[in-house]
C-alpha cells in the first residue's frame, strides 16, 4: 500500500530520518531518478537522496517531487534493531551528525528544499522513531486509527 501526500508533520520527521539512515535497521534511501546526471548532490551517503515535506519527496539539486512513500518503508523506519544486545544508537547518532552537515551544506548552498531534512534531523537519533512533539504511538499505529 502506499501513503500520499500531504504527508502530517510526524510522517515527515520519520520520512527524513528514515531516508538519513536514522534508524534501527537502515535501508537504501529513495533517490532522484535524474540523480546520475552530474547535477546532484551527494548528501546522506547518497546521490540525489530525496527530502520529505509536507507535499511529497524533494530532489533538492532539481526540485524533482514524488508524492507517494510505501508503507512497508515507513514500517523499516520503526522495526528494532535485531538483536537487543546491539546498541545502534552509536551508529544512528553518527548517521545523524554526517547528514546533518551534509544536508546543511546544501541549505548554506542555495538548495533551501534541505532544510527540512536539517530540522528533522535536530533531535538525537536514539529518540523515539516518529514521535517528534512527544506522541507516544508510532506513526503507522496512528495512521491506522
Amino acid at each position: 500500500m502506499w501513503l500520499h501526500a500531504p504527508f502530517d508533520p510526524a510522517i515527515v520527521d520519520q520520512i527524513n530520518r528514515l531516508q538519513a539512515g536514522v534508524v534501527p535497521m537502515p535501508v537504501y534511501p529513495l533517490t532522484c531518478p535524474q540523480a546520475k546526471d552530474g547535477h546532484h548532490s551527494f548528501a546522506g551517503g547518497y546521490l540525489g537522496v530525496l527530502v520529505a515535506h509536507r507535499n511529497g519527496l524533494v530532489c533538492p539539486s532539481c526540485g524533482y517531487t514524488q508524492t507517494w512513500i510505501g508503507r512497508a518503508a515507513l514500517a523499516c523506519a520503526e522495526r528494532e534493531a535485531p538483536c537487543p544486545t546491539q546498541r545502534p544508537s552509536a551508529r544512528m547518532e553518527k548517521a545523524r551528525q554526517q547528514a546533518l552537515q551534509d544536508f546543511g551544506r546544501l541549505v548554506r548552498t542555495g538548495q533551501l528544499s534541505a532544510q527540512a531534512m536539517v530540522e528533522s534531523l535536530h533531535t538525537p537519533a536514539d529518540g523515539p522513531i516518529g514521535t517528534p512533539h512527544g506522541e507516544a504511538a508510532p506513526v503507522l499505529e496512528r495512521l491506522a486509527a
